[in-house]
């Protein structure tokens, strides 16, 4: 073969196998291609179908709105953001491009709004706070979503509203129109109260087209719509309503908003028939204010004739505070009654039952003292009372009888109801105090004439009805009681009130007595003298009154157990007779063998007792016998205290001396210079040839005498004198040398105890041999 034909068989080789080779099977590198075409296709897909929905909103600046940030929100969600914003056309206003969220494109339609929402502060309160952190934002409210089936069709463009829409536009409510004479404070957002809680807010207002009134609009939430009636009342609670005067200053708002914004209240009368329910855009007045609505219960309070309430419009008031209007006076047909038309706030309502009671209280000023003094200036009113077992009975009614003054508290009113039984009244009047230790606890209500006398009838306050038993005694305190003499005045007088208008004190004796209940009737007494009637009372003759007076208290051991009531001279010329009670449980202080004596300070070198009488003054002490006898009610009273007055324990001797010397009662009694008793008295012993002094050695030194024991006068100095051993000067102590003493000394030998009542002989002076003595005695401790 050829060169040539070598060369052809090659090349047709080449070809053949060139021609095999291209009909192989694509390669999985040919899908890259496909896949990136799918990609690009469904990414420009993706954006054309999620691409937002642009809208223009038009506002008037552009101030607080910037591209790229500012969001729109709708319930705290972004749904959209400004992608550009331009001046209007004519320059009047900006042009705001808005994308929104695409899903919301059903819900941009020509009942949407858009507006602002920027931080605001006022007088009103703050708005838009969050937005000092996240920055301002567009608020978005969507309208009624479209469809094919409704007439709402779609927008792109709108005017930005100035503030956020009304509540009304949001949500279901009742729309209501209140017609009133002028505006006032009232503006839009302005609330809607119902017992001071809010229910609505105004939505808007106008002139009417006459001219003669203005009308409001007013939105009314869902939850509350079933409040407003054809018969409920508007009236304006805006800013600040002052009235009254200056001792009765009222100031009514419904809240701060109500100062700033503006308000309306509103009432439905319950007390009235039931009528319909409001329906939407219904019209209704709104009133100037409370009084004029008239949004209070009528009621009618006949007066006596003599009354005289002058115009109308007075104030209602319960305990202070105001509860209702006089509207109208005028006088019966038969001319014997005032007939007053009110009416009573709804929240008084429960009160106005059976029972009730009014009464016109005006500036009054007499003896008893001055009373509605607050009417000078803030003008007369009439005052409302009533009990709680009245309104728990529950019987309403709407006539009522007025009274020209104050009544008597009812029966039923909380306290104590006492009777007092007097043969008169002696300056006590209708509101005197009733007194327990110079402390009012309860008033006298009234009183009336009886054939024996006066009855006054007194109520004792709920929380002072302890206080009273049927030990309790009463006694009129009116005026001032004055008692004493150039000694010493006592003024006696309950408060400053029963000074001027009367009063009644009591005390109770026996506060383990039986409890009383209402109506119980107690005696009233001229004086608190005149009260003890269950004392004791005794006669007691002195010599003199100096030092007496009535008044003077009578005390045993300390305690007081009575006065002296009444001094008078003894008709037989024998002295003054004090007479004088005591006290009913003390009686067995007034027996046969009880001893009295005037209590007068005294001064003196050895000794000062009874300083305290200079400041409390003087008193009787009684001292009871060992042995009491009957009961006696006439004693014999001494001016001084007798000088052989029995101690009540300890050993008591008598001691026999020629004269008694320097010894008087009170006088200590020495053993080894300790003082271990006491002088008790002395008296002549009969015959009178000797002294006796009585002593008592206390209790725990009684074993120191025995029948051996030696006594002796320890009084004064006593001064022995020789030549070769000088002078000798003995005294027990600074106080036997002053106001005297005595002394013993006991041996020691076998020797018997002593008995009470034993004598032994008073020696003038100590044996050297007594002074040596030193027995070993033991003492009780």
């Amino acid at each position: 073969m050829t060169q040539k034909d070598q060369d052809a068989t090659a090349i047709d080789r080449a070809m053949t196998k060139s021609l095999v080779r291209e009909r192989r099977p694509l390669t999985p590198i040919w899908l890259l291609p496909f896949m990136a075409l799918l990609i690009a296709g469904w990414l420009v897909w993706r954006t054309i179908n999620e691409a937002g929905i642009e809208v223009n909103v038009q506002f008037d600046n552009g101030r607080g709105i910037k591209a790229g940030k500012t969001e729109v929100v709708h319930n705290g969600v972004a749904i959209g953001k400004v992608t550009d914003l331009s001046p209007s056309q004519d320059l009047t206003a900006v042009d705001v491009r808005i994308e929104m969220d695409r899903r919301f494109e059903q819900l941009i339609t020509e009942q949407s709004s858009f507006w602002l929402v920027k931080p605001q502060v006022s007088f009103a309160g703050v708005s838009g706070l969050d937005t000092l952190v996240s920055g301002n934002y567009i608020a978005f409210n969507p309208g009624k979503a479209f469809s094919s089936n409704s007439s709402v069709q779609k927008k792109n463009n709108f005017i930005a509203l100035q503030e956020p829409p009304p509540q009304a536009e949001e949500q279901a409510g009742l729309n209501l129109i209140l017609r009133a004479k002028e505006l006032s404070s009232v503006e839009n957002r302005s609330p809607v109260y119902y017992r001071k809680l809010k229910v609505g807010e105004v939505t808007g207002y106008e002139l009417a087209e006459t001219g003669q009134h203005v009308n409001i609009n007013i939105y009314i939430q869902q939850q509350f719509a079933g409040l407003i009636h054809q018969n409920t009342r508007f009236w304006n609670a805006s800013g600040v309503d002052v009235s009254g005067s200056l001792t009765n200053l009222k100031v009514r708002t419904q809240s701060l908003i109500s100062i700033v914004q503006g308000g309306i209240s509103l009432y439905t009368p319950d007390w009235e028939d039931t009528t319909p329910a409001a329906e939407n855009n219904e019209e209704f007045i709104l009133y100037r204010d409370y009084e004029n609505a008239e949004a209070g219960i009528p009621v009618t309070i006949e007066f006596p004739i003599e009354v005289s309430l002058g115009e109308s419009n007075i104030p209602i008031r319960f305990h202070g505070f105001e509860v209702g209007r006089i509207k109208t006076v005028d006088v019966s047909e038969d001319l014997t009654l005032i007939e007053a038309e009110a009416t009573i706030r709804p929240e008084a309502k429960p009160a106005l039952v059976k029972g009730t009671r009014f009464w016109l209280v005006e500036p009054r000023l007499g003896l008893q003292g001055v009373s509605g003094l607050d009417t000078l200036l803030g003008g007369r009113y009439i005052a409302m009372d009533v009990n709680k077992q009245d309104i728990d009975k529950g019987e309403q009614v709407s006539l009522f009888k007025g009274l020209a003054r104050r009544p008597p508290a009812q029966a039923s009113a909380p306290g104590l109801h006492l009777s007092l039984e007097a043969e008169s009244a002696s300056g006590i009047t209708e509101g005197s105090p009733v007194l327990y230790r110079n402390v009012p606890v309860g008033t006298v209500q009234s009183y009336e004439l009886k054939k024996s006398g006066v009855l006054i009838k007194t109520l004792i306050k709920p929380a002072y009805h302890h206080l009273i038993n049927e030990s309790s005694r009463f006694w009129n305190v009116s005026g001032i009681s004055v008692e004493g003499d150039l000694n010493g005045f006592k003024i006696k007088a309950g408060t400053l009130n029963s000074l001027i208008s009367g009063g009644i004190a009591f005390n109770t004796p026996e506060s383990t007595a039986k409890k009383v209940s209402n109506g119980v009737s107690f005696p009233l007494h001229d004086s608190e003298a005149k009260s003890r009637d269950s004392h004791v009372f005794i006669d007691i003759r002195f010599e003199t009154a100096e030092g007496l007076k009535v008044g003077t208290k009578i005390k045993y051991r300390g305690m007081d157990v009575g006065r002296v009531e009444k001094l008078e001279l003894d008709t037989h010329g024998n002295g003054v007779i004090a007479r004088s009670s005591l006290d009913e449980d003390k009686s067995w202080l007034a027996r046969k063998g009880s001893r009295f004596w005037l209590v007068r300070p005294q001064l003196g070198l050895a000794s000062t007792t009874h300083l305290e009488t200079l400041i409390t003054g003087q008193y009787i002490t009684i001292q009871t016998s060992s042995h009491p006898g009957k009961p006696e009610s006439n004693f014999f009273g001494a001016t001084m205290q007798p000088d052989n007055q029995p101690k009540l324990s300890g050993l008591k001797l008598e001691l026999i001396s020629n004269r008694l010397g320097s010894v008087r009662r009170g006088n200590p009694v020495y053993y080894r210079e300790i003082p271990v008793g006491t002088v008790t008295g002395y008296k002549l012993d009969n015959p009178a040839s000797q002294v006796i002094i009585f002593i008592n050695i206390e209790d725990r030194y009684k074993n120191l005498v025995t029948n051996r024991s030696q006594f002796w006068n320890a009084s004064g100095i006593n001064i022995d004198v020789s030549l070769f051993s000088g002078a000798k000067i003995k005294t027990e102590s600074l106080e036997a040398l002053l106001s005297g003493g005595i002394a013993f000394a006991t041996p020691d030998e076998p020797a018997q105890p002593v008995i009470r009542g034993q004598r032994f002989w008073l020696a003038k002076k100590a044996e050297d041999s007594w002074l040596k003595w030193s027995p070993k005695i033991n003492i009780d401790e």
